[in-house]
């Protein structure tokens, strides 16, 4: 699932913004399945699923976790700690270290306390105040089951299988390609097709060619199903159109929705506009 994060700001951007309950949040480009290296012979490694970093500096890792288990309170804490490790460079003061968020989406109610989101901050046990070091670990129940809320719409759309259905374009758009038939297949066929290639350069040509040209040949049917996702993506940015229209929101709103969500042009954006009658 976190494969369909790859590229696409915009998501983990509303991802964060619904959960930090947030609606200016910008991030630089976010890395998927970043490794932070321990430079401790025989330490532990740390993979981030999403790993980003916002224009102030702040540091996130999204994790896509099915499963709590026993040790999930302790990998929070590693993980915060692997994100904080990376904060500062030589030199620089503690000062100047920014908040870090650990954000764990788990398929069951993990602390049984029916609640969407749980928050985890350190306390000053002696006073009962926050201690406010900047430190946030978070756990969102995806158990929870309410439309009329954004957090119960983003919880939907990051489990649900069908784009058409999703409540978020952010989103929609990812998922359409990313659990298509299409453009699943053609990814992995290309990914396999390379490895293939690679496999017959070092090691067993004859046999890595035939298998190249198998995984060739499937790569190919799915570059013939290429008008199949254009009208696929078309109708996603068609729905967007009628939709935003609905909630009564200006066409050149609309407009610079749609080229900046689906990267489209001026020129397309007009003709998707023009496409999509008004409902009287």
């Amino acid at each position: 699932m976190k494969l369909f994060f790859q590229g696409n700001t915009k998501a983990v951007e509303l991802i964060l913004n619904i959960i930090l309950k947030k609606d200016n949040l910008v991030l630089e480009k976010p890395v998927v399945e970043k490794t932070i290296i321990n430079s401790e012979t025989g330490g532990k490694d740390v993979a981030f699923d999403i790993y980003a970093r916002d224009n102030n500096g702040k540091r996130y890792d999204i994790e896509m976790q099915r499963t709590g288990g026993v040790g999930l309170k302790k990998r929070g804490r590693f993980y915060s700690a692997a994100l904080d490790h990376i904060m500062l460079k030589a030199g620089e003061d503690y000062k100047q270290m920014q908040d870090s968020y650990v954000i764990f989406f788990l398929e069951k109610d993990y602390f049984q306390g029916k609640k969407p989101i749980y928050e985890i901050e350190r306390m000053n046990l002696s006073t009962n105040e926050r201690f406010r070091d900047g430190n946030h670990l978070i756990f969102v129940n995806c158990a929870y089951v309410d439309s009329t809320t954004r957090l119960g719409r983003l919880i939907h759309d990051l489990l649900c299988s069908n784009a058409i259905d999703m409540y978020y374009d952010e989103l929609r758009i990812s998922m359409a390609y990313y659990k298509s038939e299409e453009g699943g297949r053609f990814k992995m066929c290309k990914a396999v097709e390379d490895y293939a290639k690679e496999y017959a350069k070092e090691y067993a040509k004859d046999y890595a060619k035939e298998v190249s040209e198998e995984y060739r040949m499937q790569a190919e049917v799915a570059r013939e199903n290429e008008a199949k996702m254009k009208q696929k993506f078309e109708e996603i940015v068609r729905k967007s159109v009628k939709k935003k229209r609905n909630l009564g929101v200006m066409d050149d709103e609309i407009k610079s929705f749609i080229m900046d969500a689906y990267d489209l042009s001026d020129e397309e954006a007009d003709a998707y506009l023009r496409s999509v009658e008004y409902e009287g």
